[in-house]
């Protein structure tokens, strides 16, 4: 039988030999081609969506452990704030006292009923007393003593201590006063009270005590779809004890988590590390709100299996489209014997696997169709993005990224307009959305308006395709008139109906700025910038105009330096008056200055400058006064908001409520809490430095104060000022030497501080009226 197939394989001519072993070929590569692809983009998927899964189940644990966070904070600091415990915190507390202590086991009782709390704690630091659950007790006597000293001298009122010290607290230890070993398996919430202002002196504490079950609890997960789900501290510490780990495998791994998670930007991620002989997959999320990293182990054999059936699946799949193929191939190369038929077999053995006509021309000709078919429909998406093609070529234009030659061509491409003799860009910007029902952050979804209003009122053989830049919607207008009181007059109607339009719809005031005309259509990079220019003038004239590059002006000289140096006097006037007793004289003052630059006829591009300058010295006068720009202000009273304003309207709102308004009620504020406690603490210091060299400036950075704001409040609180009360204080202390010592005034100055004598026998004679040694003459006379 084998030397009959034998025979049969010579007598196979060599065309159809070469044919069949081609069309193997060709259907064995793609096959195969595909197979691998298939395995390796079904693994790689396989991976990709077990990253996901466990990114979302470690999202939902974070989301669900910091809502039960949340809601204990708001739970516990609704009781802080309520009247009964900021009572108690002011005076002492014992079981005497019946009605108050049931009133606040009440309160700590209804903390009891949230859900894995296992103690809670009031604390009276100053009159030294603690309530739990079960008794009122000193504070001298709790083992709680000594944390509550290291949680005072945190920077937060409110924070976690998710490892408290063991034997440090519980709710067995503070129930009965011994040292029970509470702390370990446990995770506090402490609020330092009152909870404003902050202190690192505070009254009391309120403590509340979580079990750590009951934060492994809401860690659980399905260790079959997303592995082991863990949680790690700030350090990369385990503080739940969720993890077996004789050999430290998983602590240098946390270690790696922890600084990864560390670094800006990288609080998600994937980390894969062997861990007892098997590859696994880490992936871990930080939070930013509690400093807390959840992390999901999920082993590589559970992808290996999925992926295992996947590679089988391709195997048994690929040998069968082989198998399909190496037949078609051999039924196909039968049949080629004649030129004609050979082409219609190669053109069928190409389309393997498709359906086609009764025979080969017919197949041929669906195929044909199809092609004109897609090809159709590709001409129509084309069509579709027309638009954005012309806008897409305005946009290289205005950023002078075409030649003349490069434009030519294309605007005739794209059916722009032709014969055109002159230019012009208007550049339109919404002045402002105050007292509108818009919010601000409509203004994108506006202009999108306006730009589609734009195209429909302009003609499009009147200009080129609008387009949107940045804050500004742009227009090239063209015109054939030579004229340049013509093409103005022109432009202008344009702009003024454009104008009108845009308020009757969209109630929405907006400025338009005209450049000067031009023939050249790459100059319309310089007539951008012209219509910004124009528009600028906004914060001069008010806004709803509409500007001429030509119309603008700028005030420069004597005259510009003269009025410059009148609105600095205005300004330090206005900052004067807000360092003095009233600073609610700074809004009158601010819109003198305001008048003063409307009177002064400032230029559009100074206009800018001097508003940055005042909103500098503000933000000086409130550093003098001990703040902190940011935290008094805030965002909305930053530079970026100052300028978003384009008209004076709008800039004088945003002066008088989000910079003038703040900084008030901030000097209000500091006038009111600071001064006394300030000043207790710079005579506290000269008493117990006297004999040092100490300066008002090393105070103030001690103190973290300005000198000037310390220099005032002292000269405010004492009547004299801090050098004068220095030597004073010194002269006292020389005096007291003189009457009962006999030490030399050498060596009385030195111990003063004074660098020779005769400085401290000039300044004795200057605040007692008598030298030295004539004062010690009166006091030995009997």
């Amino acid at each position: 039988m084998f030397a009959r197939w034998r025979d049969r394989v010579r007598t196979v001519p060599r065309y159809m030999k070469l044919l069949l072993a081609f069309g193997v070929l060709i259907g064995a590569v793609p096959v195969l081609a595909l197979g691998l692809y298939s395995y390796y983009t079904a693994s790689g998927d396989v991976e990709q969506k077990m990253k996901i899964s466990t990114g979302q189940v470690l999202l939902q644990t974070q989301m669900r452990v910091e809502q039960m966070m949340k809601t204990l904070e708001l739970t516990a600091m609704q009781y802080a704030n309520s009247p009964q415990v900021t009572a108690a915190l002011n005076g002492p507390l014992d079981v005497t006292d019946f009605t108050r202590v049931r009133n606040l086991y009440t309160g700590l009782y209804n903390l009891q009923t949230l859900s894995g709390m296992s103690g809670g704690y009031l604390v009276g630091t100053e009159h030294d007393w603690v309530m739990s659950f079960t008794s009122v007790t000193p504070l001298a006597q709790s083992p709680l003593a000594r944390q509550l000293e290291q949680y005072a001298k945190r920077p937060n009122n409110l924070f976690w201590d998710i490892e408290p010290i063991a034997g440090s607290g519980g709710s067995g230890e503070m129930a009965a006063g011994v040292g029970a070993d509470g702390g370990a398996d446990t995770i506090r919430m402490v609020y330092k009270l009152p909870i404003l202002p902050f202190t690192q002196q505070p009254k009391g504490f309120l403590i509340i005590e979580m079990l750590k079950s009951g934060f492994r609890s809401l860690l659980a997960a399905d260790p079959e779809r997303t592995g082991e789900v863990y949680a790690l501290s700030r350090e990369g510490a385990d503080f739940l004890n969720m993890l077996d780990d004789p050999d430290g495998e998983y602590e240098r791994i946390n270690r790696r988590i922890a600084e990864a998670v560390s670094r800006p930007g990288a609080s998600t991620g994937f980390l894969t590390e062997e861990v007892g002989g098997r590859k696994t997959i880490f992936s871990y999320r930080g939070s930013a709100y509690n400093g807390l990293i959840y992390v999901s182990e999920v082993s590589l054999e559970q992808l290996t299996r999925q992926t295992r059936k996947i590679a089988v699946a391709t195997v048994v799949v690929c040998s069968a489209i082989l198998a399909v193929v190496g037949i078609l191939a051999l039924l196909a190369s039968r049949r080629m014997y004649s030129p004609i038929r050979r082409l219609a077999e190669f053109t069928k053995a190409v389309q393997i696997g498709e359906t086609g006509g009764r025979d080969e021309f017919s197949s041929m000709e669906e195929r044909f169709r199809t092609l004109f078919s897609t090809g159709q429909q590709m001409k129509q998406q084309m069509q579709g993005q027309f638009t954005q093609l012309n806008e897409f070529l305005m946009l290289k234009l205005f950023a002078g990224q075409l030649s003349e030659r490069d434009f030519a061509y294309r605007s005739e491409l794209y059916g722009f307009p032709s014969g055109w003799k002159r230019l012009a860009v208007l550049t339109l910007q919404i002045d402002t959305l105050h007292d509108t029902r818009y919010r601000e952050e409509d203004k994108e979804l506006l202009l999108f308006a306006i730009h589609n209003m734009v195209s429909e009122l302009v003609p499009s053989g009147h200009r080129f395709s609008p387009v949107l830049l940045d804050q500004s919607q742009v227009t090239l207008i063209t015109s054939e008139l030579e004229d340049e009181a013509e093409l103005r007059s022109y432009v202008h109607r344009y702009a003024e109906h454009i104008r009108a339009k845009v308020y009757e719809y969209l109630q929405v005031q907006v400025s338009i700025g005209v450049s000067r005309p031009f023939a050249k259509p790459t100059e319309a990079v310089r007539a951008y910038r012209e219509g910004l220019e124009a528009l600028n003038s906004r914060l001069l004239w008010g806004g709803g105009i509409i500007v001429h590059y030509g119309d603008v002006r700028t005030e420069r000289g004597g005259a510009a330096a003269a009025a410059f140096a009148q609105l600095k006097a205005a300004e330090e006037r206005l900052a004067k008056a807000l360092k003095s007793d009233d600073p609610g004289k700074a809004v009158p003052l601010f819109d003198d200055y305001m008048t003063e630059i409307a009177e002064r006829h400032i230029g559009a591009n100074e206009y800018p400058i001097l508003l940055m300058q005042l909103v500098a010295r503000l933000y000086q006068v409130v550093q003098e006064s001990g703040g902190h720009v940011h935290e008094v202000l805030g965002e909305r009273g930053s530079y970026r908001q100052l300028m978003k304003r384009s008209t004076p309207d709008d800039i004088a709102e945003w002066f008088k409520r989000d910079l003038l308004g703040p900084i008030v009620d901030f000097l209000n504020r500091q006038a009111e809490s600071q001064g006394v406690g300030i000043v207790a603490r710079i005579v506290r210091l000269v008493e117990e430095r006297y004999d040092r060299d100490i300066t008002l400036e090393g105070i103030a950075e001690e103190l973290h104060f300005h000198p000037v704001y310390l220099s005032r409040v002292f000269k405010k609180e004492r009547g004299v000022t801090f050098s004068d009360y220095l030597a004073e204080y010194r002269m006292n202390v020389a005096k007291e030497w003189l009457e009962t010592t006999t030490l030399r005034l050498s060596e009385i100055a030195e111990k003063l501080n004074y660098s020779n004598t005769t400085a401290f026998i000039r300044i004795f004679r200057k605040v007692v009226g008598m030298t030295p040694g004539q004062y010690r003459e009166r006091c030995r006379q009997p």
